[in-house]
């Protein structure tokens, strides 16, 4: 028995319940190894939102560094300092983990996006300003964009492929409405703005994918493709 933070603790006998510790704990010795109590009840007091942004950031390098097909539940349990039920209280599989990490990406992407065009009604200044900042936001959130290229190349789960989809029709939908404001103002000549918006998805794509995963590789600038498509569309 002992005391931590004025909680006492008492070690039952092989097979029965632990005292004041959170359930589970105990249920897999060499996950906790490592890991000290101070670490453990910061862990185990974060709540179900915080837990699951907790998980999907875990999820995230752990896809990242193995492959969405390698990576197991069980490694991303460890990793985040819980059993693997705990994990399975918030995410189903560890395909509903992938859903999350595409789906926060999307968000958080979209909510970039918009917060640097703000500043500009001018559809082409809002294009060139995503551009300019394409580096830095792909650096920030590389693990995510590595998980999703991955997949891209190598799954063929249908929930895996169908919320993959869904981020590039977000992203299809946003530029779309760039393309479709410039088009109206006269600032670009008649277009089909979604042959245009996916012509910007494929240079970011190719961008992100040189930047990140073939690094050995020489790239382009972002900035001077986006401008090449930009001469393309002035009236």
């Amino acid at each position: 028995m002992f005391t931590h933070r004025g909680l006492f603790f008492a070690f039952p006998a092989i097979g029965e319940s632990v005292g004041a510790l959170p359930s589970g704990y105990f249920a897999s010795p060499q996950l906790h190894s490592g890991t000290d109590l101070d670490t453990y009840f910061e862990m185990a007091r974060l709540k179900a939102p915080q837990r699951r942004q907790q998980l999907i950031a875990v999820a995230t390098k752990q896809f990242a560094k193995f492959g969405y097909d390698a990576a197991t539940t069980a490694a991303i349990a460890k990793a985040a300092h819980i059993t693997e039920p705990i994990l399975y209280r918030h995410f189903s599989s560890k395909q509903e983990l992938f859903v999350a990490i595409i789906r926060d990406v999307s968000r958080r992407t979209i909510e970039h996006w918009q917060e640097l065009i703000v500043s500009t009604d001018h559809p082409a200044e809002q294009l060139r300003k995503i551009a300019r900042e394409l580096p830095g936001h792909l650096q920030q959130l590389q693990d995510a964009y590595r998980v999703m290229h991955n997949a891209l190349t190598t799954n063929r789960d249908r929930k895996v492929l169908s919320v993959l989809r869904e981020h590039y029709k977000q992203l299809e939908s946003f530029f779309h409405r760039i393309i479709a404001a410039g088009i109206k103002r006269g600032v670009f000549r008649a277009a089909h703005p979604k042959a245009v918006s996916w012509l910007l998805i494929d240079v970011g794509l190719g961008y992100a994918m040189m930047t990140l995963d073939l690094a050995q590789f020489e790239t382009f600038d972002v900035e001077e493709a986006i401008e090449f498509i930009l001469r393309g569309l002035k009236p």
